[in-house]
């Protein structure tokens, strides 16, 4: 029987697989953080993906901290839920989404809301692949579809809230840049950690 036991513990790890991506977070040319970004699939129809960033910066005179976590699952290709809890300078948001069979029930700070349509495509799965969706992107955070569009070969621009637009950049299908910008007041980024 421990035999036994052992090896379908063996099978099981076996078929569950991991990918870890780790990117530093730039500030006009400061490294002030880091963000690692998992993924992890279990008997090729279950995935969860699992964010974690933290950032401080020091801008004329006054101390800035953001921190981010996300846990989202997805199975058979389709969202299935996700936890996220960002926090900027002592302001928490936590936005949570799960599946009901035949819709989602979305709540974060400002309620609780549904939306009507499976998910197959969001904000990230583009740590990991250029956009399956070239028009639309589902924010996990925001709990909304934003529009995203291709400028060029490897670059892709999705606008966000509140003024702010990422710009998305591959080399060979492989995420090498998000850019953050926020209108004339300059960008943040993303790159791959050395």
């Amino acid at each position: 029987m421990r035999y036994i036991f052992t090896l379908l513990l063996f099978l099981h790890l076996l078929t569950a697989s991991s990918q870890k991506l780790v990117f530093d977070v730039i500030l006009f040319g400061n490294n002030i953080g880091k963000t690692t970004v998992e993924k992890l699939v279990k008997n090729d129809s279950i995935v969860t993906y699992l964010l974690n960033s933290a950032s401080e910066a020091h801008i004329l005179f006054t101390k800035h901290t953001s921190t981010l976590y996300y846990d989202i699952m997805y199975k058979r290709g389709q969202y299935i839920s996700s936890y996220s809890k960002g926090s900027s300078n002592g302001k928490t948001d936590v936005t949570t989404i799960n599946w009901l069979g035949t819709k989602y029930l979305m709540k974060r700070i400002d309620g609780a809301f549904n939306i009507n349509s499976p998910v197959y495509c969001s904000t990230i799965q583009l740590f990991f692949h250029e956009p399956c969706d070239k028009a639309r992107v589902f924010s996990e955070r925001m709990g909304e579809y934003r529009t995203i569009k291709k400028v060029s070969d490897g670059v892709y621009k999705a606008d966000m809230q509140d003024g702010l637009t990422y710009y998305y950049r591959y080399k060979n299908g492989r995420l090498i840049e998000l850019e953050m910008r926020r209108g004339l007041l300059g960008a943040a980024y993303l790159r791959p950690a050395n």
